[in-house]
C-alpha cells in the first residue's frame, strides 16, 4: 500500500509540474541580444579518473528573485560511454524549494532540471545571489575511450532552454559558462576550425526558428 500511495503521489507530482514549467516557458519573452550577466549559470566538473567517476556542481548568479529554473543540459552524444547516477539538491540555494524536477533522457543524453519553490506562493522565491543549485554525478564507462568534451546546456522540446523566471513572470535568459566543464576521456576534443563553428551556429538558430 505504502508503494502505491508513492506511486500516485509521484503522478500527481509530474501531472501539475508539466504544465507549470510550460505555463512559465509561454509567457517568457524571447530571447533578445542584451548583456545578460551578473545573470549566469556555470557548470564545473570534478573528475576522478581512476574511479571513473565525475561530479558537475551547477551554480546560478541572479540580480532578481526568481520563482523558476530551468536548467537543460547535455552530456554527451547520444553514444558517449557515460552514465548519469543521480542528481542532488542537499545544501544548495534550492534546497527548501518543494518542486524539484529533474528528467534525465538516457538515450539522447540530455538532463532537464525545473525548479519551483511551490506552486502556492507559501515558499519565498530564490533570493539575488549566487551559489549551488544542484549536483550532477555520472560513471564513466571502465577503459573506454572517447572524445574529449564540454558539458553543455541544450535545447529540449518543445521549449526548454536555459532560463530564470521572476515572480512577475519575465522571462530571463541568462548567460551560460562551461569553460571549466569538460569530461576528459582519453582522446583530445579536436579544436574547431572557424568554418565549421559558423555552420553549427547556422544548425542551432534554424532549430530554435523551428521551435519557436
Amino acid at each position: 500500500m505504502r508503494h502505491k500511495n508513492l506511486f500516485v503521489c509521484r503522478g500527481f507530482v509530474y501531472t501539475i509540474i508539466l504544465p507549470a514549467m510550460l505555463m512559465f516557458s509561454c509567457f517568457a519573452s524571447a530571447p533578445k541580444d542584451q548583456p545578460m550577466k551578473p545573470n549566469t549559470c556555470r557548470i564545473v566538473t570534478f573528475q576522478d579518473e581512476k574511479e571513473n567517476q565525475v561530479m558537475a556542481s551547477v551554480s546560478i548568479s541572479n540580480n532578481e528573485e526568481l520563482a523558476a529554473i530551468t536548467l537543460p543540459f547535455s552530456y554527451g552524444n547520444g553514444d558517449t560511454p557515460i552514465r548519469c547516477d543521480s542528481i542532488k539538491f542537499d545544501k544548495t540555494r534550492v534546497e527548501y524549494f518543494e518542486l524539484k524536477f529533474p528528467r534525465i533522457d538516457t538515450v539522447k543524453q540530455t538532463i532537464l532540471l525545473g525548479l519551483l519553490p511551490d506552486l502556492s506562493g507559501r515558499k519565498p522565491p530564490l533570493k539575488k545571489g549566487d551559489g549551488e543549485v544542484a549536483r550532477i554525478y555520472f560513471t564513466l564507462k571502465k577503459g573506454a575511450k572517447f572524445q574529449d568534451f564540454f558539458l553543455d546546456t541544450t535545447l529540449i522540446r518543445p521549449f526548454n532552454r536555459l532560463k530564470f523566471v521572476t515572480p512577475e513572470v519575465k522571462g530571463i535568459y541568462p548567460a551560460f559558462d562551461n569553460k571549466k566543464a569538460m569530461i576528459r576521456g582519453g582522446i583530445p576534443k579536436k579544436p574547431q576550425v572557424e568554418g565549421e563553428a559558423k555552420t553549427e551556429e547556422k544548425k542551432e538558430e534554424k532549430s530554435s526558428k523551428k521551435e519557436n
